[in-house]
């Protein structure tokens, strides 16, 4: 997952990206300051988000914790040395998905980390299940694609994957193939290669000889990983 850090203390803030590294995460940044850590997350778009709840010894991190709920929904994970029962019962106002304390172990944080995973893999369920829609970031905008338009997706990077939809619009959006698998409707999608994943309803035919298959009214050759074969197949219903 991709994490994004906010906390004033140097030395915790290195111990902590190191735990990430650790436990194969990425910190794709950090911050001590509340608006730029704000204005930050809405161009990285992180997973998750560790916030300390103690700010140069103010509890700002209360605060912008409820400012990435209300903006973002992204989770939140909290890190303090904070026992004082008030602070706590603030800090759970916010829904946190973890409250940390540190010294933080790298065990309690790879514990908070899986369930977060899980919250967010129940939610791209959830969402799969109630709705045909989903928006792309495209520039400054969010655009809505009806999943049924999208002919298939692609990895572009670690960390970025484009949908491409029927009228050949591209949208690149911050998830893996597999995590996009996730949100849309797995029975109308399948992957066919750790890079690619495609609509079935507009596959057109299947090559044998070099492993790929074709999309209507698309020139352009998707190709099957040896990992997805088996699985493609059984959809094919040979006769």
């Amino acid at each position: 997952m991709n994490i994004y850090i906010i906390e004033d203390e140097i030395f915790q803030l290195e111990d902590i990206k190191i735990s990430i590294e650790n436990l194969n995460h990425n910190c794709i940044g950090s911050n001590d300051n509340p608006l730029q850590a704000l204005d930050e997350i809405g161009l990285l778009l992180p997973d998750v988000i560790l916030v300390d709840i103690h700010l140069h010894k103010r509890n700002a991190g209360i605060h912008l914790a409820k400012k990435v709920s209300e903006f973002y929904k992204t989770p939140i994970i909290f890190i303090t040395s904070e026992i004082d029962d008030n602070v706590i019962t603030s800090a759970i106002e916010c829904k946190p998905v973890a409250y940390l304390t540190k010294p933080l172990k790298e065990s309690d944080l790879k514990a908070a980390l899986i369930l977060t995973e899980n919250l967010k893999a129940k939610s791209n369920e959830d969402i799969s299940l109630n709705t045909k829609e989903l928006f792309a970031r495209n520039g400054n905008k969010l655009h809505k694609i009806h999943i049924d338009s999208i002919l298939y997706a692609h990895t572009d990077s670690k960390n970025y994957c484009s949908i491409v939809t029927l009228d050949d619009k591209k949208f690149s959006v911050r998830n893996s193939i597999s995590g996009l698998l996730k949100i849309l409707n797995n029975k109308q999608f399948i992957q066919t290669h750790r890079s690619y994943l495609i609509n079935w309803n507009f596959i057109q035919s299947f090559s044998e000889s070099d492993q790929s298959i074709e999309l209507k009214n698309h020139n352009f050759s998707i190709p099957v990983g040896r990992t997805y074969k088996s699985e493609i197949a059984k959809r094919l219903r040979i006769i």
